[in-house]
């Protein structure tokens, strides 16, 4: 894969979401540019390889092709679009709705690994909406999972030989760091679609426990 440049030099001041997207772009390396975008088409901040000018202007070009998509969706019989994602030779073009008001758009290299674009993506409206103090929207499949078991949220990471990896969890509103990931492997789901994604990790406070995502959801859960 091409390797990405440096980070472009801000043409504006930190936000509060600037660490949000500084952690996508630790957890995908393919990630050329990543915004958050109101419904205006304004950009709330970003973080990026690319000339800011670029990185704002594609993110307001995917909040048109969203729209239009949700515009579309009666005729074509769609429920809510949460996710657009284009593929193109030299980049691709994500899109996650993270709100009712806001969207997520990345600008990537050309990645072959969808699960670890959705898996960023989705940890990363999680957090933005932790930091909005607003729930995830109805429409959204993470808000159908009740806390607890089955109801993670968890930051993710990049990993030598790996896709993604844990680097955290939050579980009835505790944040819980991960100090270690000892293992990972895959199992079938009980659902009867694709695989399960195991992780077995070690707690800053020792105790282990292994952390299930389910890709297909984009739904974690944890054992003991």
């Amino acid at each position: 894969m091409t390797q990405r440049p440096p980070e472009a030099e801000r043409d504006e001041l930190e936000t509060a979401f600037t660490p949000i997207l500084r952690r996508m772009w630790s957890a995908a390396p393919s990630l050329l540019a990543a915004a958050f975008v109101d419904l205006e088409g304004e950009c709330i901040d970003y973080v990026s390889s690319l000339d800011p000018f670029e990185a704002k202007v594609s993110a307001a070009h995917a909040l048109v092709l969203m729209d239009r998509l949700r515009a579309a969706r009666d005729k074509l019989g769609l429920d809510e679009p949460v996710e657009l994602a284009i593929s193109g030779n030299q980049r691709d073009l994500w899109a996650r709705r993270v709100s009712a008001e806001y969207l997520l758009v990345a600008v990537l290299l050309p990645e072959p690994d969808h699960t670890r674009v959705r898996a960023v993506l989705a940890s990363a409206g999680r957090e933005f909406c932790e930091e909005v103090g607003v729930d995830a929207p109805a429409w959204d499949p993470n808000s159908l999972r009740p806390s607890g078991k089955g109801g993670l949220q968890v930051l993710v990471r990049s990993a030598v030989g790996w896709p993604y990896a844990p680097a955290s969890f939050e579980q009835a509103g505790v944040r819980v760091t991960i100090s270690d990931v000892l293992g990972r492997w895959l199992e079938p789901s009980d659902l009867g679609h694709g695989e399960l994604v195991c992780f077995r990790i070690r707690t800053q406070e020792g105790q282990e426990l292994t952390l299930v995502h389910d890709p297909s959801g984009d739904a974690w859960s944890v054992r003991s």
